[in-house]
């Protein structure tokens, strides 16, 4: 049953029910309702270079295999046998010809086509009796694209295609993930944990929330923690005002400091770095500042001034993120109401030297992962705030995301930049983030969602 109607966001005041954090039934349709039919991160054409690679992975709660079939193309399927429903593999990755179910022995090529059935002839006499044999492959992911070397699939085929979703978004992820035209790769490591939070807490924070950091990380900035953000250090006036709790005023009057939300609910905070602004933080290798250098001057070239300038913190609806003060692309997996498995993949531009790949890894997993220093006060605190939403009372008073609601300030369209709002101080995004949400759980089809007016919150 689709609870449509009930109205979890309250647009107009910037209000969010609590129960969307932890009510089971809630839960269950936006697995079908929001992972049923968004475009989701699936891996990276640089995990399965070769014919007959594969990656395991979830797309939601649903277990897909990501292969590379002999021919090249990429698919995505459900790792369940189409006989008693069996995982086909246990690994989370590797390469093979074929994938043979531990049950029964049916048996699936890398396309996902069913090519061996033990007993076909003698027990099954060639008759499937419903459809054919052809007709009893893997149940394939039927939309799978690729954006500069990231895998998308969606499950549902009338979906937008991955680059009309992305919209504006795609224009910030462009450059993180082709900075100089080479292409990119992730490591063959990718950290994985589960935490007992909601998903949507650590999506709300990376699509829009600078204004935890003043609190959340302050013990981390005053015992000297800092990263090597790629897109530079930060502005003057964002960075003291991060470090201390204040200068709001000065840092939200800053044309090049906003936030953007699109009509698919990503989003991001902005700051376009002076010209004239390092280009990292503390003491680097020489080789370092060599790459950063040349990185940055082929972004210029390559992209625009615009984004040879920009950092940024960032998500894609629904479970998506790449942070520029750590070259990881975030993911976020629901497990229930109440808990949700991170996985984090290290990000290198194809171009960077190993010694450079090497430094990034050690350095950014000093920032987030399971033993990051920014992680852990992050998931602290969604911990806390999806525990306080199973309280009865709690739940009959919304919480408030009324930050910058009101505020006349938005910027028009200029050079390569879309339509923003001044100052990355704001919970605008929030909202945008929740209102798409909130539109996926109560449309029947995405002919309903392409059809609503966009109206940027």
């Amino acid at each position: 049953m689709v609870l449509k109607g009930v109205k979890w966001i309250d647009l107009d005041h910037g209000l969010v029910d609590r129960s969307i954090f932890v009510d089971e039934e809630i839960y269950q349709q936006e697995l079908e309702q929001v992972f049923g039919r968004s475009w989701l991160f699936v891996g990276h054409e640089s995990q399965i270079p070769n014919a007959g690679d594969f990656v395991t992975t979830t797309m939601g709660e649903e277990p897909v295999i990501v292969s590379r079939d002999k021919s090249g193309v990429v698919h995505a399927y459900l790792n369940s046998c189409r006989h008693r429903g069996n995982a086909v593999t246990r690994a989370n990755l590797g390469n093979c010809s074929s994938f043979m179910c531990s049950y029964h022995g049916w048996t699936y090529d890398s396309s996902g086509a069913l090519i061996s059935v033990p007993g076909y002839k003698e027990l099954y006499h060639e008759d499937m009796i419903k459809g054919t044999r052809d007709d009893w492959g893997l149940i394939k992911v039927p939309r799978v694209e690729s954006f500069h070397g990231l895998i998308f699939a969606n499950w549902d085929e009338t979906a937008p295609g991955l680059v009309e979703y992305l919209g504006e978004y795609g224009w910030f992820l462009e450059a993180r993930v082709d900075p100089q035209g080479h292409g990119s790769e992730v490591d063959a490591v990718v950290l994985k944990w589960t935490m007992n939070h909601n998903w949507k807490f650590a999506a709300d924070n990376f699509v829009g929330d600078i204004y935890h950091t003043t609190i959340t990380h302050k013990s981390a900035n005053l015992a000297g923690h800092r990263t090597r953000s790629l897109g530079g250090a930060q502005a003057p006036a964002e960075a003291e005002a991060m470090r201390e709790g204040g200068r709001y005023t000065e840092a939200q009057s800053n044309p090049d400091a906003f936030r953007m939300a699109t009509k698919y609910g990503h989003g991001g905070g902005f700051t376009l770095r002076p010209a004239d602004a390092p280009l990292y933080r503390g003491e680097v290798s020489e080789q370092m500042a060599t790459y950063l250098q040349q990185r940055r001057d082929a972004i210029e070239q390559r992209l625009g001034p615009n984004r040879a300038r920009i950092i940024a913190f960032n998500a894609m609806f629904p479970n998506f993120s790449i942070n520029s003060s750590a070259e990881q692309i975030h993911v976020w997996h629901p497990r229930g109401p109440q808990k949700t498995e991170s996985w984090i993949y290290f990000l290198f531009d194809k171009a960077a030297p190993e010694e450079v790949k090497r430094q990034l890894v050690w350095e950014n997993s000093r920032h987030f992962g399971p033993a990051g220093m920014f992680e852990q006060d992050d998931a602290d605190n969604w911990i806390l705030s999806t525990k306080a939403a199973t309280s009865a009372i709690a739940r009959r008073h919304p919480l408030h995301y009324g930050m910058g609601l009101k505020d006349n300030n938005w910027l028009e369209p200029k050079e390569d930049l879309p339509l923003r709002r001044q100052g990355t101080w704001g919970e605008t995004n929030q909202l945008n983030f929740y209102r798409v949400w909130q539109d996926m759980m109560w449309a029947k089809s995405w002919d309903e969602l392409r059809s609503q007016p966009f109206e940027p919150v």
